[in-house]
């Protein structure tokens, strides 16, 4: 497939995500492992309905209406987060919460970054125990270099996302993504361990 081939497709697929609920969802492939390493998942911040029936089954899900991001209860115990892959996310001042959306300014932060550093802060304040993180955006390792501290895994093959829209998935995937592994502080070296046991046979892990 020569390149402008493969940017047509990448175009033509990424113009039928006209809003965020119809964004990628997290490969199916990768849900055992996830499952292996996490168990009964006790929150997804970042989910639909639909999807959450149909795929990861977290036990309690903020969706787009519910605004995990912004909402001012803290996030509560094992959780699972792939947040969205494109927009952007601009802080509203007078509001002092984030908003996304398809364009916004100079300013404005990868949607990856935020979750991320939402997510981040829960776990270091020991309301989210243990957590895993995917994201498609390869930034983050620049941008967060808090991320760099953690295990970190890169799967060998690229991303084959789930469409959130109509559940179709790509037959040549376009994005690369990784996982990062907020593991339990009491554990130690034994949880990252384990998450090393089990994601190597995804690809690449790095403690």
């Amino acid at each position: 497939m020569n390149q402008r081939h493969w940017w047509v497709i990448k175009q033509r697929h990424l113009s039928r995500i006209y809003h965020v609920k119809d964004d990628w969802l997290t490969p199916v492939e990768y849900l055992p492992y996830i499952d292996a390493l996490l168990g009964d998942i006790e929150l997804d911040p970042c989910s639909t309905h639909r999807a959450n029936a149909e795929y990861l089954r977290a036990r309690r899900i903020y969706t787009l209406e519910d605004d995990g991001l912004n909402i001012e209860e803290p996030w509560k115990g094992k959780t699972y987060l792939f947040p969205p892959t494109f927009g952007r996310c601009s802080f509203n001042k007078a509001r002092g919460t984030w908003r996304w959306s398809m364009r916004a300014g100079g300013t404005a932060k990868a949607p990856s970054v935020i979750w991320f550093r939402r997510l981040y802060k829960e776990w270091k304040l020991r309301n989210v125990p243990e957590a895993l993180f995917y994201t498609t955006y390869p930034e983050m390792l620049r941008v967060c270099p808090e991320v760099l501290d953690l295990p970190i895994c890169i799967p060998k093959d690229r991303a084959n996302l789930i469409q959130g829209g109509t559940f179709y998935r790509l037959d040549h995937p376009i994005y690369w993504g990784y996982f990062v592994y907020l593991p339990p502080p009491s554990l130690g070296n034994e949880a990252i361990n384990r998450f090393e046991a089990i994601f190597s046979n995804l690809g690449k892990v790095i403690v």
